[in-house]
């Protein structure tokens, strides 16, 4: 297994790594969006960022519908990596795959820190009436619904045709996620969601069933996409996943 195919890193920074920030990303997403994170940590924290088949270097990959065979690859490339202190962190999507990682390796990660989304467990989610739209349209809704679609692929029909399958599959990835409610870690979880996502509370708490030790929840200002598009809120999250590296 070539972890970096699965886990890639951000560029080197000319100092060795002494601990690891793993990045789980929202549906859709690859690298691109969060690399940009490298600017907003030490120099000796080394970045990865989850790449799933269908984007980036792996568009010509079918995409993954099975939160099963994704959880594989990921846990298999984790596997891989020269052992370092590690927080895991995920968004949306990303989250429910970073505490699935969390299980399927424990010992991995000092603490799982997710953000804009609920814990697994209370029934299954469906994107039905998403997965049944056109390409457009589904774009379109996902935009009103997290503001998921970066403006430049919106635009550039293109661009949305490389871009969907990858979203659609990661839909459909989310609907197949097991509940895992057996599967407790024992590691700190802090869980982040802005003011103005539409999130169940409820949902929120239950991350608290998930884990053994502690559970925080955080709210922070703006919505879904705040930890991308807030610099303030980037920073609350980065900061909190570096005080669990030290």
């Amino acid at each position: 297994m070539n972890a970096d195919v699965w886990l890639p890193s951000a560029p080197a920074t000319g100092t060795t790594a002494t601990r690891r920030l793993l990045v789980l990303p929202h549906a859709g997403s690859g690298t691109a969006a969060w690399f940009g994170w490298r600017s907003r940590l030490p120099e000796e924290v080394e970045l990865r960022v989850a790449r799933l088949p269908g984007r980036e270097t792996r568009l010509a990959e079918p995409p993954l519908t099975s939160a099963a065979q994704a959880l594989a690859g990921l846990t298999e490339a984790v596997r891989a990596l020269p052992p370092l202190p590690t927080v895991v962190f995920g968004h949306s999507l990303g989250a429910l795959l970073a505490y699935g990682l969390c299980a399927a390796t424990p010992g991995t990660a000092r603490a799982l820190v997710v953000s804009g989304e609920i814990a697994p467990g209370g029934g299954a989610q469906t994107h039905a009436d998403l997965l049944r739209l056109p390409d457009r349209e589904l774009a379109l809704a996902v935009n009103r619904r997290w503001g998921a679609v970066p403006p430049e692929i919106l635009e550039q029909p293109e661009f949305l045709a490389l871009f969907l399958p990858a979203l659609r599959g990661d839909l459909a990835l989310v609907d197949s996620f097991p509940a895992l409610a057996d599967q407790p870690i024992d590691i700190p979880l802090l869980v982040f969601a802005g003011v103005d996502d539409a999130l169940d509370d409820a949902g929120l708490h239950r991350w608290a069933t998930h884990t053994k030790d502690a559970m925080h929840l955080f709210r922070h200002p703006g919505g879904h996409m705040a930890v991308l598009d807030d610099p303030a809120v980037a920073d609350q999250v980065v900061s909190a996943c570096l005080r669990r590296l030290l």
